[in-house]
């Protein structure tokens, strides 16, 4: 079994939504959101680790492709490239993620 930092249990048994900045996703489609995304990634990035919650209407049944892929797959580009630590889904609707601190 894999060890988790005490920080890291939390936030898989909880939302865990304390986050430094909130991104309203809702309403907007998938070439606007993945541009406010990447505006977010840039604008926030500091010396200190940041939060943020990248916050999208939760699926509902008949209501078509949710911005959950499109945004989890640069999320997921982002962690590979080293910007984001750790990214993660929120039961609330959307993606908590948590930015790299940048080198001084």
């Amino acid at each position: 079994m894999p060890f988790f930092e005490p920080d890291d249990a939390s936030a898989l048994s909880t939302d865990n939504l304390d986050v430094s900045a909130t991104i309203d996703l809702n309403g907007k489609g998938a070439v606007e959101a993945l541009a406010l995304v990447e505006a977010a990634l840039q604008e926030h990035r500091s010396t200190d680790e940041v939060r943020l919650w990248f916050r999208f209407d939760p699926p509902r049944p008949g209501g078509g492709e949710t911005l959950f892929q499109p945004v989890g797959r640069r999320l997921r580009e982002g962690i590979a490239q080293g910007i984001l630590v750790r990214a993660m889904p929120t039961q609330a609707g959307g993606w908590i993620v948590r930015l790299a601190a940048k080198v001084r």
